[in-house]
């Protein structure tokens, strides 16, 4: 019985137009390769401190619930 070929995957050119578009974005807004890869860094560095935490800095602060409950009154 001979090795049947494995189904090759279709390419994906939406999810590659994207991430053309945020590259694009990204040098845009940074200037050079390196300054993007450096700011992406540190943003993947400070979501990782958080997720280390018991209780998100974004919750503590409101960010996640802002606009959901009514505001109190004094």
């Amino acid at each position: 019985m001979a090795a049947q070929p494995i189904e090759q995957p279709e390419d994906d050119t939406c999810m590659d137009a994207e991430i053309t578009g945020l590259v694009g974005d990204l040098l845009d807004e940074y200037g050079s390769e390196a300054a993007a890869l450096r700011a992406l860094a540190q943003s993947f560095i400070v979501l990782l401190a958080d997720a280390d935490r018991s209780v998100s800095r974004g919750f503590v602060r409101g960010v996640f619930s802002q606009g959901a409950r009514p505001e109190r009154d004094g």
